[in-house]
């Protein structure tokens, strides 16, 4: 694992010029770190590709973000696939 702070994993995450491995592992790391408010806001980013949402959105499936992937669906909706994804995801948490 990195010494980056989950500011700078979110940044990296963000960073349209870095490139997809970085970005990838940048959301690992928060998954990692259990940090599911970061991983939320992620999801909720509308400015990065589909591909990183989806990315934080499957990191949340654990039991340690329940809480956070409850909120998201709870929320708001979240557009298309990804909304269907949460609810997908969060059904599959709660049964474990």
């Amino acid at each position: 694992m990195s010494s980056r702070t989950p500011a700078e994993c979110v940044d990296l995450a963000l960073d349209e010029g870095a490139d997809e491995e970085n970005r990838a592992g940048a959301i690992r790391e928060l998954k990692t770190a259990n940090e599911c408010d970061e991983l939320a806001a992620l999801v909720r980013e509308e400015r990065i590709a589909d591909q990183y949402r989806h990315q934080a959105l499957e990191a949340l499936a654990t039991p340690q973000c329940d809480s956070a992937l409850r909120k998201l669906v709870n929320k708001g909706p979240l557009e298309g696939a990804l909304g269907e994804e949460a609810e997908e995801l969060l059904a599959t948490v709660e049964d474990d």
